[in-house]
């Protein structure tokens, strides 16, 4: 366990928890560098089937400008560092929640977004602050934001560097589950619990599909046949269909 990153585990999911509420948790090297090295390691981790990234009071400020060294060399060195984060997210088999409280900001907003559900409670507010300091989007956020809110919204967004406070999040699609300030963290987590049940093989093939649109139809329809093809034979569809005819909820493993 480290002083700016810890991790628990609740049966099944795991609950990545960035501890640097001194910095509003801004993405010091130290801080991106073990992230990115933890969830690598969750990747191999066969006993996860889904993790939970929580910020606490404030949930990501974005990059560390004090920090940050101006240097064409070390900004592709941190830019490196941050697309391991969104690549282990993204492409990673298990689905990642983020939960959300306070503020989510520059590279911070990038890292809900490239999660697979945000979470988040009525006073956290969204931003991409880049252009404030004369930067671009990063961490993949023009890529994520725009299939969750469309075009002419993520325009807006991310060229204006407004805040997005929660509920109008939600309305725009930024936000998949609002709640209470109170209840952001255990919303998230029965909601991870809730996908943990799913069987694993659907929900990595699914992932990898979403991750990779917008798709040609024949793409699609061909990666579909492979996929069926696959999961027909696994153990899991074999539960599932005979939980399905004994009528009761199926306990899938994996395989």
């Amino acid at each position: 366990m480290s002083e700016v990153l810890s991790i628990t585990r609740d049966g099944n999911v795991a609950l990545v928890t960035m501890n640097m509420t001194e910095k509003r948790n801004a993405l010091t090297a130290l801080l991106y560098t073990e992230l990115a090295a933890e969830l690598a390691r969750l990747q191999d981790d066969t006993g996860v089937r889904a993790v939970v990234l929580y910020g606490g009071r404030h949930f990501c400020a974005g990059g560390d400008l004090g920090g940050l060294d101006a240097s064409t060399l070390e900004m592709r060195r941190k830019m490196n560092h941050g697309h391991r984060i969104v690549r282990a997210i993204t492409g990673g088999p298990w689905p990642v929640v983020a939960a959300v409280e306070g503020g989510a900001y520059g590279a911070g907003f990038s890292l809900a977004l490239a999660c697979d559900f945000v979470v988040a409670d009525e006073n956290a507010s969204f931003c991409a602050a880049f252009g404030r300091v004369g930067l671009t989007p990063d961490y993949g956020l023009m890529w994520t934001l725009p299939q969750r809110v469309g075009i002419g919204a993520a325009r807006e967004i991310l060229m204006l560097c407004q805040p997005v406070a929660g509920s109008k999040a939600k309305e725009l699609g930024i936000v998949d589950r609002l709640c209470s300030p109170s209840a952001v963290l255990e919303t998230a987590l029965e909601l991870a619990k809730r996908l943990a049940a799913a069987p694993p093989g659907t929900i990595a093939t699914t992932k990898a599909v979403l991750a990779r649109h917008p798709m040609q139809l024949d793409t699609m329809l061909a990666w579909e046949a492979d996929t069926q093809s696959a999961l027909v034979r696994s153990e899991d569809f074999a539960e599932g269909v005979k939980a399905f005819l004994e009528k009761r909820a199926p306990t899938f493993i994996g395989k």
